[in-house]
């Protein structure tokens, strides 16, 4: 079975001129270009979703807060106009015993998008402790390898689910990131992937495209923090 790289050949961004946000997104997508990416994370997560997104979907040019809904411009941009070529794959299996493959994708990639279920950490649910940490232990592992290391985004998705996260106004959303980030397990993994100069922390949802388009700006601009 095929593993899901996703090969990153970003080109053309005369679209984008005149502007602050232009110039991270030059940024952007002149890092990205030649990436290869690799989306690893348990069942349910929302691995599938954001591969197939990252292939067919869109970004708006700018948001107002870091994880608001809400955009400031109507303006967007497909992914394809970006000339954002994603390879066509599988999605790799979530279960543990296909940490093998992980391990594969893991080796092969610049970038590693780690998904997990933020909804169920917040909510203390040790069954999904255990999982990421079992996670974490191998992608730690495979790290000491790695020269130079990938860059890793523990992704924390399902929000949505979490009814402090929806009752949270944008003023205060950098507060819940922040408290999501204090988490004992969150450190942990934190750590486990890198440190926090290594690994960045982005947290949002995937209930439906406006939010899926929020998640995946958040990553990308990150690239420029």
């Amino acid at each position: 079975m095929p593993l899901p790289l996703i090969f990153i050949a970003i080109g053309v961004v005369s679209l984008l001129v005149g502007t602050t946000i232009a110039v991270k997104w030059d940024y952007i997508l002149v890092t990205l270009k030649g990436k290869r990416l690799a989306v690893l994370g348990a069942r349910g997560v929302g691995k599938t979703h954001l591969v197939k997104f990252l292939a067919t979907g869109s970004i708006p040019v700018e948001y107002k807060q870091t994880v608001a809904p809400e955009k400031t411009s109507s303006r967007r941009f497909q992914l394809n106009d970006l000339d954002l070529k994603v390879k066509d794959s599988l999605d790799i299996s979530g279960d543990k015993a296909a940490y093998g493959e992980w391990k594969e994708l893991f080796e092969q990639a610049d970038v590693v998008f780690y998904l997990v279920r933020a909804d169920r950490l917040i909510a203390g649910d040790r069954n999904v402790e255990a999982r990421v940490r079992d996670d974490l232990k191998h992608i730690g592992g495979w790290l000491t390898s790695r020269n130079p290391r990938p860059f890793i985004f523990i992704i924390g998705t399902h929000c949505d689910l979490d009814p402090e996260f929806r009752s949270t106004s944008s003023a205060k959303m950098g507060d819940y990131v922040d408290k999501f980030r204090q988490i004992p397990i969150v450190v942990e993994l934190v750590a486990r992937a890198g440190g926090a100069q290594q690994t960045k922390v982005v947290l949002g949802s995937m209930k439906n495209t406006q939010n899926t388009e929020a998640l995946v700006y958040q990553v990308f601009m990150q690239v420029t923090s």
